[in-house]
């Protein structure tokens, strides 16, 4: 009896894995077209020029359901950017222990941007590029992904506080590395542009590590005085 009872139970529980299993694969694919159809729409009209009706008319589905998956045209514009920003964090969980500051947020971060440019997250290169525009030249969407952003950063600095041993509250250096990436992505940004975009963004973005692995690099056991 008991065996017969098991058994039933069992059976139940992989019906109901395979139904949330299922339920789960639809809204990945529901999210998945509406990013697809929203990055077509800003890519033809326009950032400022795409209505949220627009994206879900394209999809033909509710209102309603888009805001089921996001809160805003800029969320689903940056979602990409937490996708990135997870590949980041487990690039640099990946770094040796022993390596450089710098040097590791900068094979991390090279190595996350490459993945942008060989489409790991659903990116062709001229999506990611003309996103990365947007960042720059938008002010509502700079202005938005700055307040993301600063989750990012923290995530970023307390990473380094551990691999350092220090307290991120007293040691300024994990929030100034952090900070770095910003300034990275934005001089690698501007060099791109100027160069005529012949070059992989990445490639330039390392050559920008460099020049703050020149003059800022030390490694993570190296102490400083705190007041």
């Amino acid at each position: 009896m008991n065996d017969k009872k098991n058994s039933l139970t069992i059976e139940k529980n992989k019906e109901n894995n395979i139904s949330e299993g299922r339920r789960e694969r639809k809204k990945r694919m529901m999210r998945d077209s509406l990013i697809k159809a929203a990055y077509e729409l800003f890519e033809a009209k326009g950032f400022d020029e795409t209505r949220i009706e627009d994206i879900t008319e394209a999809v033909d589905v509710s209102v309603r359901t888009f805001f089921r998956y996001f809160s805003s045209k800029e969320d689903v514009l940056l979602d990409y950017q937490e996708a990135e920003h997870k590949e980041l964090m487990e690039q640099l969980r990946a770094r040796p222990q022993d390596e450089a500051i710098i040097t590791a947020l900068k094979n991390a971060s090279v190595r996350a941007v490459k993945g942008c440019e060989e489409c790991s997250y659903g990116f062709d290169a001229d999506r990611f590029m003309n996103l990365q525009n947007l960042l720059r030249n938008n002010p509502v969407i700079r202005a938005f992904n700055l307040s993301k952003g600063q989750d990012r950063i923290k995530d970023i600095a307390c990473f380094f506080a551990d691999r350092m041993n220090v307290d991120v509250s007293k040691d300024f250096r994990p929030m100034i590395v952090a900070n770095f990436l910003d300034l990275a992505y934005q001089s690698a940004h501007q060099a791109w542009k100027i160069q005529g975009r012949e070059r992989p963004y990445s490639d330039i973005l390392k050559e920008v590590f460099e020049v703050l692995e020149d003059s800022c690099n030390f490694q993570p056991n190296h102490q400083i005085e705190v007041q």
